[in-house]
């Protein structure tokens, strides 16, 4: 079997690894971790955009917050903060546990 080079649009739509550095202003975003699985949803000259089904946001009644509620979202990791992008093509199961199980991606040992 023939290896494709690989392209960035080639993990859109798959759950990847992304590993971060001096990614210090992310935590803003529940982004703790040098080391997150994520869905992949987009990319541009920025970054690469990621799913997150259910981040939190402040829940608005009669115009003032009150509360928070979840929502879905796309966040925007910069390529500065990337280092590295690992994809798994072809890997069955690899979804599960589900990436978000967590406040954003799933924790990965450091070994």
């Amino acid at each position: 079997m023939e290896k494709i080079p690989m392209k960035i649009d080639q993990v859109l739509n798959d759950v990847v690894l992304l590993v971060l550095d001096g990614h210090e202003p992310l935590k803003e975003l529940g982004i703790d971790k040098n080391k997150i699985y994520v869905k992949v949803v987009g990319y541009d000259e920025y970054g690469i955009w990621i799913d997150h089904p259910s981040f939190q946001v402040p829940k608005i009644v009669d115009g003032k917050p009150k509360g928070t509620k979840n929502s879905p979202a796309s966040i925007l990791i910069p390529w500065g903060f990337i280092a590295s992008v690992v994809h798994f093509p072809g890997t069955d199961g690899f979804d599960f546990p589900f990436p978000f199980d967590n406040p954003i991606g799933f924790k990965v040992d450091k070994k």
